[in-house]
């Protein structure tokens, strides 16, 4: 007895069947296509700039000359002391080699060796705070152009220097000049860009807005 052959439609679905498995074995061959790679932002901030027009570094500035005030008065007041000592000593009409003339002037060398000391470690003392408030005026430099990125989608924001040469002038303009380009130099990273990307006004309005001032304000207070 001959086997019933096979409908018209069942056989055509069984090749229909046939064909999506093939398909689905050479596509399963295929490698993923490859993700492209997000579009790039990237924007360049002059960091000597923020520096230089930071509102906050000028509440600093006003704590370190109000500090560098105080403690010249008081060695000044220090010096006048040792300046009625000093007459003193040579009023004192003692013979020269006495035993009463060398015990003021060892007096009076105590007194100019103490005055000396605390005029150093007042310098030092002021030194280490400029240093430390350079430091903290950075730090929320490059914390807000953190905040900035972040903010408006940058991939990266680079530092870069477009500081000008200052005419010519007095020696403390030049001395200043070559401080401020040795600082600039080591702040900057970028040999070329095009201004297009130069984002440093914005970042500066940013920065100095006061929303931005509070919230650095308290985040020195906690740390």
């Amino acid at each position: 007895m001959r086997p019933k052959s096979m409908s018209p439609s069942f056989a055509f679905a069984a090749v229909l069947a046939a064909a999506a498995l093939a398909a689905t074995g050479v596509w399963a061959q295929q490698p993923a296509p490859e993700k492209k790679p997000a579009r790039q932002r990237v924007g360049v901030v002059d960091v000597g700039l923020l520096f230089k027009e930071f509102k906050r570094k000028d509440a600093f500035e006003k704590q370190i000359n109000a500090q560098r005030t105080r403690l010249k008065d008081e060695l000044d007041k220090e010096q006048e002391k040792l300046k009625k000592l000093r007459r003193e000593f040579e009023k004192s009409g003692y013979r020269k080699g006495s035993e009463p003339w060398l015990r003021e002037r060892e007096k009076l060398k105590l007194a100019q060796f103490s005055w000396e000391l605390k005029g150093e470690r007042m310098q030092n003392a002021l030194k280490h705070e400029v240093e430390q408030n350079t430091l903290q005026i950075l730090s929320e430099i490059e914390y807000t152009i953190a905040n900035y990125g972040k903010r408006y989608g940058y991939t990266y924001i680079l530092k870069i220097d477009k500081a000008e040469k200052s005419p010519t002038g007095a020696s403390s303009d030049l001395v200043q000049h070559f401080q401020e380009r040795i600082f600039r130099a080591q702040i900057s990273d970028v040999l070329y860009f095009d201004k297009t990307i130069d984002i440093t006004q914005p970042v500066l309005k940013y920065l100095n807005h006061a929303q931005n001032i509070r919230h650095l304000e308290q985040r020195a207070k906690k740390n």
